[in-house]
């Protein structure tokens, strides 16, 4: 269980929670009018899927420096000016790091997708086209992630009598299409989804097949999960670029920013800009709203049936794309007698010792506990028996 100083710990109050409380009031001072609420971007991938180069150009659009990789969970907020004694203020997280840390904070209730986030929540899960054959693999982790922890927050905000998930998921189908065919075909999470594969400057130049298989499993997801799906290349330093492709990576990142923008200062239910250069060619990279794309438009594997279109997809994009093998987090080593240091070891051998000591007590303790469980277990069944055995006959009077 983490502390409660700890950004997942269980306090109402901490650090983490303070620092958002002291940038929300400078964010919005002088005015007295606190607008609409706070919205929460949560940019989630792997290591070195470009995250953190990704939100560089989001707030700086013309930075094109390439900031240090992100280990764990950072956190910054953005601004934007709605009338002149007030600002919009938008927290936003960037989260990376082995799967045992994504899981401990995406179980968290403070900061990911919480009973206080969730109503303005926008999380953008950001694949490595240089990587294909991980994408797919990515791609359902997170899902997978953000789908179980929205449904554990609504379960929480349903035993309290809340009407919110219901609400979040009407507007969720509305903002989608009220008139779409596939409105009810759609898992509607009641949050905002967007899938951004960066990189697409390493991946354009591969055949048109490959390029086919990879934007339709890609479409065939966003759309089932009422997500967008925008591709975004040349975020980093470029060299060698011809001008026809720092054009078409400009407007990427234009239509990106757009979106972000619109969906965590204007909300989802809020028209997007008609600047937004839509396009559905697996040809070109991708940049399609959620509520655009159709099933009948993306198609079904050849040779699928539709009645697993999951596993179809899926079978289809790792012949393809074989998925690699997971790289194992505690695989190196290093040689600690080259390294040795006789005062770090003495104190780690004395840790050591303290931990084996104290699960020694708690195994102990444990047994005692069973041990008392088990006698007053036996104690209650034989006062049980005697209880209900007849009671002794008396002899016949002589």
């Amino acid at each position: 269980m983490a502390a409660d100083g700890t950004p997942w710990g269980g306090g109402a109050d901490n650090l983490w929670t303070k620092i958002l409380a002291h940038n929300k009031e400078l964010a919005k001072q002088p005015g007295g009018d606190q607008g609409r609420p706070d919205a929460n971007l949560y940019i989630v991938g792997n290591r070195g899927y470009g995250k953190s180069t990704m939100l560089n150009r989001l707030l700086y659009p013309d930075k094109t420096d390439v900031p240090r990789s992100t280990e764990g969970m950072e956190y910054t907020y953005a601004r934007k000016q709605v009338h002149n004694d007030r600002k919009d203020i938008a927290h936003i997280w960037e989260l990376a790091g082995s799967e045992s840390l994504c899981e401990e904070v995406t179980n968290s209730d403070n900061l990911f997708l919480g009973m206080r986030q969730v109503a303005t929540a926008v999380v953008c899960i950001t694949l490595d086209l240089s990587k294909p054959s991980e994408v797919l693999d990515a791609l359902e982790f997170w899902l997978n992630k953000i789908k179980a922890k929205v449904r554990t927050t609504y379960d929480k905000l349903e035993r309290r009598g809340s009407k919110l998930p219901d609400q979040l998921k009407l507007r969720a189908k509305k903002v989608f299409g009220a008139q779409h065919e596939d409105k009810d075909a759609v898992t509607h999470t009641g949050i905002s989804l967007v899938i951004v594969a960066t990189k697409y400057d390493s991946f354009k130049d591969h055949d048109a097949e490959v390029k086919k298989i990879m934007s339709r499993t890609l479409r065939y997801y966003a759309h089932l999960n009422g997500a967008a799906l925008l591709y975004l290349g040349g975020l980093g330093p470029q060299k060698n670029v011809t001008p026809k492709d720092a054009t078409e990576y400009k407007a990427l990142l234009q239509n990106f920013r757009a979106l972000v923008n619109n969906l965590i200062f204007a909300g989802p239910d809020r028209k997007i800009s008609s600047k937004l250069q839509i396009e559905l060619d697996h040809l070109k990279p991708m940049v399609i709203p959620a509520g655009v794309d159709k099933f009948k438009d993306i198609g079904r594997p050849k040779g699928g049936t539709g009645v697993d279109a999951i596993a179809e997809w899926r079978a289809v994009f790792h012949k393809l794309f074989p998925p690699t093998k997971k790289e194992n987090e505690a695989e190196w080593t290093f040689d600690q007698q080259q390294y040795a240091e006789p005062l770090v070891d003495s104190v780690v051998q004395q840790k050591n010792a303290e931990v084996a000591a104290y699960k020694k007590q708690l195994e102990t303790a444990a047994a005692e506990r069973q041990q008392a469980l088990h006698r007053q277990q036996l104690a209650a069944k034989q006062a049980q028996a005697r209880k209900a055995a007849p009671p002794p006959r008396r002899p016949p009077p002589k």
